[in-house]
């Protein structure tokens, strides 16, 4: 059939874009969050890591307030990679919280 010629995998030739510079209002990595359990000393298991940007989204979000456009403006990204950010932002907290894992905001470690 025409039009059915080989595909070439995503990802495989050429390197993708270089990562665009996020612009963060405060510096959040280093810091932990730890579950209290009265019962159990200390914490089990690997923390959750959540990266500054993704912290900055969901501040954006839910404490400023922000609309996306405004929001992914100020963070000097697209709108998508605002969505992307923050709904990984969410996910890692509710696993963090449901499944009373310890969390820790890190700096996103570049490619």
């Amino acid at each position: 059939m025409p039009g059915m010629g080989r595909r070439r995998r995503r990802g495989c030739c050429k390197p993708g874009r270089p990562p665009v510079p996020r612009i963060l209002e405060t510096r959040y990595s280093g810091v932990i969050y730890l579950p209290f359990q009265s019962e159990i000393p200390g914490f089990q298991g690997e923390p959750v890591v959540i990266y500054e940007d993704e912290v900055e989204a969901m501040r954006l979000a839910y404490l400023e307030d922000l609309d996306v456009k405004e929001a992914s403006s100020r963070m000097g990204v697209s709108e998508a990679t605002y969505w992307r950010l923050l709904d990984s932002a969410r996910r890692k907290l509710a696993e963090a919280i449901v499944y009373r894992k310890p969390f820790k905001i890190s700096e996103r470690p570049l490619p």
